[in-house]
């Protein structure tokens, strides 16, 4: 496993993509500020030109950020519910500090309620408020010493005090004749949440056979349910390059993690119809 994170430099990325096809290469993000968005790049397009498919830049970069961004956002929900049931049900705590509570039904069926109440949604929508602000002044200052600052303080809280470290990964590695983008994140996919996701790719998938994409977005601006509208983009942006996203995006839980993997053949003809709509 080849490790690197926003911290590399340019000629290290270069020296890790010179190996990959033998190494797995892992980038741990932190934080998805200016630099390590610039790096992730980076490390995409010198990946895709040394398999000469330079083309998909573009739309592989945007499926990766939205991937990554939701990934943070899991996580962030993840820590605010696992604080709530420690809070209400102390009888849980030994079980959840020791990681033993995902088998327990009794513990999950608590978390998968207090997941989907509105007022941890808030939350997590302050939160990410609160994270914008935060990386807008790392870009702004370039200045790491931002994450002292008394605003972010209740932010980085819920970094600090998760068990584990508050890391996304990227794995990158070659398999057969793909190349496959792992991004994962560190909570478990929750049957409400996999079947939320499944439910809104489905009906995406429905409107494109028909013709219908605008509809589709259009009706999910005016939904205030909209969760699952970065998903059909990047679909959509699959579908446009001749993969069909139920085969080349997967979402998925693994030993308790969630994995959202994209898949990219390095050697085939791309024969999908491209009949439909393109957005």
């Amino acid at each position: 496993m080849l490790e690197i994170n926003s911290q590399s430099n340019f000629d290290d990325i270069k020296k890790v993509v010179s190996k990959i096809g033998k190494e797995v290469i892992e980038f741990n993000i932190i934080w998805l500020n200016f630099i390590t968005r610039k790096k992730i790049i980076f490390l995409i397009s010198e990946i895709l030109k040394k398999y000469n498919i330079e083309k998909y830049n573009d739309d592989i970069a945007y499926i990766l950020m939205e991937l990554i961004s939701n990934g943070i956002k899991a996580r962030y929900l993840h820590i605010i519910t696992i604080k709530c049931l420690k809070n209400l049900y102390p009888s849980y705590n030994q079980k959840i500090d020791k990681e033993e509570y995902f088998n327990d039904n009794e513990i999950m069926i608590q978390y998968s309620d207090l997941f989907k109440e509105e007022k941890n949604k808030e939350k997590l929508k302050k939160l990410m408020k609160l994270e914008k602000s935060l990386i807008k002044d790392m870009d702004e200052n370039n200045n790491i010493n931002i994450l002292e600052d008394e605003r972010y303080k209740e932010l980085l809280s819920f970094r600090e005090n998760d068990k584990n470290k508050f890391i996304i990964k990227l794995i990158i590695e070659i398999k057969k004749n793909n190349i496959e983008f792992s991004i994962i994140n560190d909570s478990p996919l929750i049957m409400i949440n996999k079947t939320r996701i499944d439910s809104k790719r489905l009906t995406f998938r429905e409107y494109y056979n028909k013709g219908m994409t605008e509809n589709f977005f259009m009706e999910q601006l005016d939904n205030s349910e909209s969760a699952g509208f970065g998903l059909a983009l990047c679909d959509l942006r699959l579908y446009n390059n001749g993969l069909n996203p139920h085969e080349h995006l997967k979402i998925y839980d693994e030993n308790n993690k969630t994995y959202s993997k994209l898949i990219l053949p390095i050697k085939q003809t791309f024969n999908y119809s491209l009949s439909h709509n393109k957005y």
